[in-house]
């Protein structure tokens, strides 16, 4: 941690051009992010000056970083861009579909009269769910939050649907949706009251 005024400064000018360029974002841009000026940006990049905590707050979370990033006094190598994340996020999903092809290649060799196995794509469905809600959670916005949650919603139940109908010849199973729709609207009320 820098141990004076002036160190900060220069530890926060240096870093923040770092990270402004690391993401390939002008100056102007980055303002127009936290409504400032490019004026602003280019004083704090001299060193000049310091942002108010709010937004320093606020560029930690365009860059992906703590405050402590920031003034620290050796910039990080690598940020966790955009990309990155959708990367790691398909990466993560397609270990569920992986699960699923393996089960059913393995299964289809073993059991061959059994002709239920390609039920595990569909059981892949809402565990892909389950990991989009753990990154929605991390690094997206809530609207990707709220479009996971209901992929999981109806994925579910079309799980139970299908397992009830085709395994166990359950009667009026269908009606699982019936529940989905309840659960779905529910979710979206949550959302309407979280946003407020």
């Amino acid at each position: 941690m820098p141990t004076s005024e002036e160190k900060l400064r220069e530890y926060f000018a240096r870093n923040l051009a770092h990270y402004r360029k690391a993401l390939g974002l002008t100056k102007l841009e980055l303002a127009e992010k936290l409504n400032y000026s490019d004026k602003s940006i280019s004083k704090w990049e001299r060193g000049d000056g310091l942002p108010d905590l709010a937004v320093t707050v606020q560029l930690a979370e365009i860059f992906g970083l703590t405050v402590n990033d920031l003034i620290a006094e050796k910039p990080r190598r690598r940020l966790m861009t955009t990309r990155n994340k959708i990367i790691i996020t398909l990466l993560s999903m397609g270990i569920a579909w992986l699960v699923a092809t393996v089960l059913f290649f393995l299964c289809e060799i073993i059991f061959p009269d059994i002709k239920l196995w390609w039920l595990f794509y569909i059981y892949a469905i809402p565990i892909s769910a389950i990991v989009g809600i753990v990154f929605s959670c991390i690094w997206w916005k809530k609207i990707h939050l709220l479009a996971a949650i209901s992929t999981l919603i109806w994925s579910v139940a079309l799980c139970v649907m299908l397992t009830g109908s085709v395994a166990a010849a359950v009667p009026k199973i269908s009606l699982i949706f019936i529940v989905a729709a309840v659960v779905q609207i529910l979710t979206i009320l949550w959302f309407l009251i979280k946003k407020q």
